[in-house]
């Protein structure tokens, strides 16, 4: 199986656009209509909730934060309820001229399927957000 995640989008933002859709409870909630996060602060070791609705029923996902630079890369250890792995995930921006590259790398699945869902969430995700900034 192939461990790794790695997907591409370029953005006509700049990085701190993007920074505080990834990072800034309020915009992240807005940005996405069945996930929202709560978080007290991000930083190194703080804990995101991650709050889905799948069909009525609430979903609590946790991702620790490992490590997050200020516009630049977020990383963090994600667990889905109910789950015993840890699925790493990171997001670094690159900002080149009036666009930002946003990357999303996922490593240390449990299954394929895991890897597979994740990976479509990612897509979706990026999507959300590259919706979101250009009706802004």
């Amino acid at each position: 199986m192939n461990d790794t995640v790695l997907l591409n989008m370029s953005l006509e933002a700049n990085a701190e656009e993007i920074w505080n859709v990834l990072t800034n409870v309020d915009t992240f909630n807005n940005c996405f209509e069945k996930t929202s996060i709560e978080v007290d602060e991000f930083k190194s070791g703080s804990v995101v909730k991650f709050i889905t609705d799948v069909n009525g029923e609430k979903v609590i996902d946790e991702a620790a934060i490992r490590s997050c630079y200020t516009n630049e890369r977020l990383s963090y250890g994600y667990k889905k309820q109910n789950a015993t792995n840890e699925i790493d995930v990171s997001f670094t921006l690159k900002p080149s001229g009036n666009f930002t590259y946003l990357t999303i790398e996922g490593r240390n699945f449990s299954d394929d399927f895991d890897r597979s869902n994740s990976e479509n969430n990612w897509i979706n995700m990026m999507q959300g957000i590259k919706k979101y900034i250009q009706n802004k």
